[in-house]
């Protein structure tokens, strides 16, 4: 499975999704793999893309991005979360919003 971490550059994403993918290793699901996009590589890599996760400042592009693509699942980061780069905590909403 690929999750796919997209924000404004790219930068912000990448440590959350370091985290987000030892966190996933540590829970068993190595086959799970993470990476982080700036917003304007979206078309290139979404094909791969099981989850599309944006982060806060492009929350504005849920709608477009879902009628894009409507059969990849997109779900926005929170702010608190985003901000706290929790691996962990992003696994269990990631992992809620999945059903796994």
């Amino acid at each position: 499975m690929n999750i796919y971490l997209f924000c404004s550059g790219g930068f912000s994403t990448s440590l959350l999704a370091q985290n987000m993918k030892k966190e996933f290793q540590n829970q068993g699901y190595g086959d799970i793999d993470v990476q982080a996009f700036d917003y304007g590589s979206l078309e290139d890599v979404v094909d791969e893309a099981d989850l599309v996760l944006l982060a806060p400042q492009i929350a504005w592009v849920k709608s477009d991005v879902e009628e894009e693509y409507p059969e990849k699942k997109v779900m926005v980061m929170e702010m608190q979360d985003f901000g706290s780069m929790d691996g962990s905590k992003m696994v269990e909403k990631v992992k809620g919003g999945l059903g796994i």
